[in-house]
C-alpha cells in the first residue's frame, strides 16, 4: 500500500465515522488520469455498510518531487483547494440561500467529504461526479458552442458571487483574498532556461507568417507578464485561474448542458477576463472562435449581469460592460504568453506527460511541439494577429 494510500484511507475513515457507517468497508482504486492532471494523484473509493447504500467518492491526495514543490507554489495550491471547500463553498451557498437563487441559477459545488493536509500527502474527497450522470470533455477535443456556452454561463455565475461575497462580508473577502492572491516566484537559472526551451517551442509552432511577429512578441516579454495574468486589474475578483475542459464535467439535464467545475488549486484574486480568454485559448480553435468569440462574450456578460441582479447588485456599479471590454483587451497579451507554456502540457499525449512525483528538473516541462499543439496555436496566434495584439 502505497503513502498516499495509507493517508487517503485515515480521510475515509473519518469520513465513515462522521456518516456513522458501522462496520464499513473501503476500497480504493487508482485512476489514471490521462495526462490532464499533473498535481495530484487521483483515486476512486467506495464505502459499504450493512444497510446502507454505497458511497461512492473521489479523492486526490498531492504527489509532487520536493523539487517541484521549492520550484512551483504546489503548497500554496493545495492550500487554496481545501480552503476553497472548507469555506467558499459555505460562504456561497449561503449568499445564494440569502437571495433565493433557484436551482438552475445556482453556481454548484461538488460535495465534500474531508480533507487532511499533511506534508506531501495532502488530499481531498469529494462525491464521484459520474456516479451523477456527469462526464468528463475530451481534452484533445475542441468545444462546441453548446457546452462552452454552458462552461461561461457557470464561470459568469461564479464571479458574480465572489462580488457578493465582497459587497455582504468585505472583511471576509479581504481576508480570502489575501489568502489566495498570486505571489510571485523568483525566476531561478533552471526555471529560466525551461522558459525559453518553452518559448522556443511555441515559436517553431508558430505559422511561417506570424514568425517574425511572434519572435519580436517574445523579445519583449518579460516574465512580469506571466504575473499580469494572475492580478486584479480594476478590481479584485476571485477568478477559478484553471479553467478549462479538462476541470470540468458535463450531463445533460432537462434539455440543456449543466457543467460543474472541479479542481480550484489556483483559485486567485485577478481579472474576470482571463478565465473567459483561458477557456477559449485552451478548449477551442481558430474556427471556433471565429465564428463564435464574440457571441461566448456575449454570452457571459449577459448571464453576469443577471447573476449579479439575482444577488441584488448592478453590474453597472461593480464592473461595468465597458471596463470588461478595455480589460479583455488587455489581457489578450499576456493569455497568448500563458496559452504557449500551458496549452503543450493541456494536449500531451498521456504516454509523454511528465509526472510531477518523479520530476527532478524543469526541463521536463519543455515539451517537443506536436503537429496538434502546432494547429491549435497558431490559430490562437492568427486570432491576435487579428485582433491587434501582433
Amino acid at each position: 500500500m502505497s503513502d498516499a494510500e495509507i493517508e487517503l484511507r485515515k480521510v475515509l475513515e473519518n469520513v465513515t465515522e462522521k456518516l456513522q457507517y458501522k462496520d464499513a468497508e473501503v476500497s480504493i482504486k487508482d485512476l489514471n488520469s490521462g495526462g490532464a492532471n499533473y498535481t495530484s494523484t487521483l483515486y476512486s473509493a467506495t464505502i459499504t455498510s450493512p444497510g446502507r447504500e454505497p458511497l461512492k467518492l473521489f479523492a486526490k491526495v498531492a504527489s509532487a518531487s520536493e523539487m517541484l514543490r521549492q520550484a512551483i507554489p504546489l503548497d500554496h495550491f493545495y492550500r487554496t483547494e481545501q480552503m476553497v471547500y472548507e469555506h467558499l463553498v459555505d460562504v456561497f451557498e449561503k449568499i445564494q440561500d440569502k437571495y433565493n437563487v433557484s436551482p438552475e441559477h445556482r453556481y454548484v459545488f461538488p460535495k465534500f467529504f474531508g480533507a487532511q493536509s499533511t506534508y506531501g500527502k495532502e488530499s481531498v474527497v469529494m462525491e464521484d461526479l459520474t456516479e451523477g450522470g456527469y462526464s468528463t470533455y475530451s481534452r484533445f477535443k475542441c468545444l462546441d458552442f453548446e457546452h462552452a456556452a454552458a462552461a461561461v454561463e457557470c464561470l459568469a455565475r461564479f464571479h458574480a458571487l465572489s462580488f457578493a461575497f465582497q459587497h455582504e462580508d468585505p472583511e471576509g473577502f479581504a481576508k480570502v483574498a489575501e489568502k489566495v492572491k498570486h505571489v510571485k516566484q523568483p525566476a531561478t537559472p533552471d526555471m529560466k532556461s525551461t522558459f525559453m526551451k518553452m518559448v522556443a517551442s511555441a515559436v517553431e509552432a508558430t505559422r511561417n507568417e506570424h514568425k517574425e511577429k511572434m519572435l519580436k512578441f517574445f523579445d519583449e516579454m518579460y516574465l512580469d507578464e506571466f504575473d499580469k495574468f494572475r492580478r486584479p486589474l480594476s478590481t479584485t475578483v476571485l477568478c477559478h485561474g484553471d479553467y478549462r475542459a479538462s476541470n470540468m464535467l458535463f450531463k445533460r439535464q432537462n434539455g440543456r448542458i449543466q457543467p460543474i467545475v472541479v479542481d480550484y488549486q489556483t483559485v486567485h484574486t485577478g481579472c474576470p477576463a482571463v478565465d473567459i480568454l483561458y477557456l477559449e485559448f485552451l478548449g477551442t480553435d481558430e474556427e471556433f472562435r471565429r465564428e463564435h468569440h464574440h457571441e461566448l462574450v456575449e454570452r457571459y456578460f449577459q448571464e453576469f449581469t443577471a447573476a449579479l441582479h439575482r444577488l441584488g447588485l448592478d453590474v453597472d456599479q461593480v464592473y461595468p460592460r465597458e471596463t470588461f471590454d478595455k480589460e479583455l483587451q488587455e489581457m489578450l497579451g499576456p493569455a497568448l504568453r500563458t496559452c504557449s507554456v500551458v496549452l503543450p502540457l493541456v494536449l500531451v499525449e498521456a504516454s509523454q506527460a511528465p509526472s510531477f512525483g518523479a520530476v527532478s528538473s524543469m526541463d521536463s516541462f519543455a515539451l517537443s511541439p506536436t503537429e496538434h499543439f502546432a494547429e491549435r496555436f497558431g490559430g490562437v496566434v492568427s486570432d491576435c494577429v487579428r485582433w491587434g495584439v501582433l
